[in-house]
């Protein structure tokens, strides 16, 4: 299944307007000869100068493997931030270096506005994360499991991203848009993966239905409620839901080899909405800088604090595969001590994490969703030439990686610990991820 990168978001069936929307195709692009060509420039430089040196050489290695235009990175401490960019804004001959103010498709990261909003719900007593899923939406698999079990993975309801059908129309027809009710009608009369509560699955399926109950309890568009209650707030001034394929400028071109056999395809107006509540966000890097603390850390509060310290209590070590290095909370993922999530699209990668105990914020944005690495399965969506070395990640995945190594404070487990500490894919999402 290497069309299911796609961990951020969902993908879905067909829909009605798929033959209306087919008159764009898909456009391919082979790297220029000189592809990510725009070297390391320090943006912001409020670091020591050891940890700056520290920082760019890491940064640089980990460029050097990944197949990826170009890259947006930030880093946060208590003394400070540390911002850079790398490479290209796209793989033209003619591209322009990578800036730091592009906008960004953050897929899954979509997901931690998506569960931050219900939980503001259940503080306000508009509902309960009791509430069967069945109360609000008729003919899901396990309509018994409750909004709290769909906010942490664990409802066993399938996702519709590995619909067959659906794959088929996201890469032979991008710009088909979907509607909320046609994500979750892939999964109807689907087997439930296991009973709500027992194990731990990454499903895009769950987040949809949670911006539809947003929706009926609110009796507002999902993107106001995101507005209202947590994007005004912040003051995020380039973070939005778009309500279709419009993406905001300025952004760079982004890559994908889901769905493409021998050149990566330009995925950046690809429509979302396949997506939804799971994955269809956009944000930049300063927004995402400041959300990330308000998330985690409650700086500024979203949640009031008995909420706060419940959402960041919610990982059950003792549902499988949770482990107290990796696991998944309500709409949270947590990993040697980092909280947050990563987010994929086509063409789009980015991690947003916080490191609780020592105040660290990490936001790295690249314009590809490739994969490389030695090891990467004979199916996975890599370029016919890519990279072959260092372990096989997505390329934001891959250099947040690198650099909360370099800090001290690694994001990923030990190479001899990885197979042994992986848990669901939430943490390292894919497909909407």
């Amino acid at each position: 299944m290497a069309a299911m990168v796609l961990a951020g978001c969902g993908s879905d069936e067909g829909s009605s307007d798929a033959e209306e929307s087919s008159d764009t195709s898909v456009t391919t692009t082979e790297p220029a000869a000189d592809a990510g060509s725009g070297g390391l420039t320090i943006v912001e430089d409020g670091l020591d100068p050891d940890t700056t040196e520290t920082l760019g050489a890491a940064a640089e290695e980990s460029f050097s493997q990944i197949d990826a235009p170009g890259a947006v990175m930030a880093i946060r401490t208590p003394d400070g931030t540390w911002m850079a960019t790398i490479g290209d804004e796209s793989w033209d001959d003619d591209a322009e270096p990578m800036s730091a103010d592009v906008n960004q498709r953050i897929g899954s990261v979509t997901k931690t506005f998506t569960v931050t909003a219900l939980l503001q719900l259940a503080e306000a007593g508009e509902l309960s994360l009791d509430d069967p899923i069945g109360d609000y939406v008729e003919g899901t698999p396990n309509p018994d499991a409750t909004l709290y079990e769909l906010a942490a993975m664990r409802s066993g309801i399938p996702s519709y991203t590995f619909d067959e059908s659906f794959q088929q129309t996201l890469f032979t027809s991008p710009n088909t848009p979907w509607t909320p009710e046609e994500l979750v009608g892939l999964v109807e009369g689907q087997e439930p993966m296991f009973a709500p509560g027992t194990e731990t699955f990454y499903s895009n399926t769950n987040t949809v239905l949670l911006g539809m109950v947003i929706e009926q309890v609110t009796g507002k568009p999902v993107e106001e409620v995101f507005a209202e209650q947590i994007i005004e707030p912040l003051g995020l001034e380039h973070t939005v839901f778009p309500p279709d394929a419009s993406f905001p400028e300025p952004h760079a071109t982004g890559y994908t080899m889901q769905g493409q056999t021998d050149e990566p395809a330009d995925a950046s107006d690809w429509n979302p909405s396949w997506g939804w509540t799971a994955g269809a966000m956009i944000s930049n890097v300063d927004d995402l800088l400041t959300y990330a603390e308000a998330l985690v850390a409650g700086e500024p509060a979203l949640l009031g604090e008995e909420m706060q310290a419940e959402r960041i209590d919610s990982f059950d070590f003792a549902i499988p595969p949770n482990s107290p290095e990796r696991a998944y909370g309500l709409g949270l993922g947590l990993a040697n001590g980092w909280y947050g999530h990563t987010g994929e699209l086509p063409g789009f990668n980015t991690v947003v994490q916080h490191h609780l105990e020592e105040g660290i914020t990490i936001v790295v944005m690249v314009n590809s969703d490739i994969k490389a690495g030695s090891d990467c399965p004979e199916d996975a969506p890599v370029l016919p030439d890519g990279k072959r070395e260092g372990p096989c990640e997505d390329p934001a995945v891959h250099i947040a990686n690198t650099l909360t190594a370099a800090l001290g404070y690694p994001l990923a487990p030990p190479a001899d610990d990885a197979e042994a500490t992986t848990t669901t894919a939430a943490a390292t999402s894919t497909t909407g991820g």
